[in-house]
């Protein structure tokens, strides 16, 4: 009578619940994180629309301020033109009372008729310069008012325009912390997806470790019934054709020992899943199986190596 050893190697229930563990742990730091995250992001999209806002009012407002200053600037020219036709109204009266020489009051005077003439005409002298005077007064006043208007406007747009251009800086600096805590969550959620993927398959694997019973002896040459675990040296291969047991070859294919495990058995092989015991071979005997592999590279990478099966006779 006889027992194979045990593989030093070989994963047991315990340990493959223990990584299933680690990994829950792991999802739950990412958790934290991705939640941590989605709360800064709702804070950046918060100070980004307000920022974005801001950047529309100020914009808004520099065009306002923009067109009132055309406005003005127009308002200023007709004010200005205004002022140079009244010096050239006065240039012109000036030369033409200059030309007749009745410049003197005393002269207009005399030189009238009667009283009521000579009364009129100094009242008609007197009219005219203080209509220049006011005009003048008037057109000078409205120049320097719409000139200092045009200033402070002129002021206010550049205020508003710098505002503008520091909430625009905002905007931008937002814009990227946002697309960064986007990718973040997004890195986050792919490593939980990928954890929450590997625990099942652990969970997978430790309860087909679990239904596992304690190792019976057996006698080489004569087959063992019932269900049962068996520490055996698995080896990779990948070949077209048919089985021993006429069964196309495929995943799950299996060459045993039949005097080992019958022909037919199915078997659990820890991180290659369940198969049938379906063919022989002549380097297959005592504790030794094959597994077959769809490609060269996926037998290559199995290689062999020393696992503990199940087999459901």
């Amino acid at each position: 009578m006889a027992t194979l050893p045990g593989a030093g190697s070989a994963e047991t229930a315990g340990d493959l619940q223990r990584k299933a563990d680690a990994l829950r742990a792991e999802n739950a730091r990412l958790a934290v994180g991705s939640r941590s995250a989605v709360e800064s992001l709702t804070a950046i999209e918060s100070r980004l629309a307000e920022a974005r806002a801001e950047l529309a009012s100020f914009k808004a407002k520099a065009a306002d301020v923009q067109d009132r200053r055309r406005e003005v600037f127009e308002e200023l020219g007709v004010a200005r033109e205004s002022v140079r036709a009244s010096r050239r109204a006065l240039a012109e009266r000036l030369q033409a009372l200059y030309e007749e020489g009745d410049t003197d009051t005393l002269a207009v005077v005399l030189g009238s008729g009667s009283l009521s003439a000579a009364i009129d005409a100094v009242e008609t002298i007197d009219l005219a310069a203080k209509q220049d005077e006011d005009l003048m007064g008037r057109s000078r006043a409205a120049s320097l008012r719409l000139a200092g208007l045009e200033r402070a406007l002129a002021n206010q747009q550049r205020e508003l325009e710098q505002l503008a251009a520091v909430r625009a800086a905002a905007a931008a600096s937002l814009a990227a912390a946002r697309s960064e805590k986007l990718h973040t969550i997004a890195t986050l959620q792919a490593a939980s997806g990928s954890n929450s993927t590997q625990i099942a398959d652990l969970q997978d694997r430790a309860r087909m470790l679990a239904s596992v019973r304690t190792t019976p002896e057996f006698v080489p040459g004569v087959p063992v019934s019932g269900t049962r675990t068996m520490t055996v040296t698995a080896t990779g291969y990948s070949m077209p054709g048919n089985t021993a047991s006429g069964m196309p070859v495929g995943w799950g294919a299996i060459a045993v020992d039949p005097g080992v495990i019958p022909i037919g058995s199915r078997i659990g092989v820890p991180g290659y899943g369940l198969g049938v015991a379906a063919d022989t071979g002549g380097a297959i005997q005592g504790a030794r199986i094959d597994l077959w592999f769809p490609t060269v590279e996926q037998a290559r990478t199995w290689g062999s190596r020393v696992v503990t099966i199940t087999v459901h006779s």
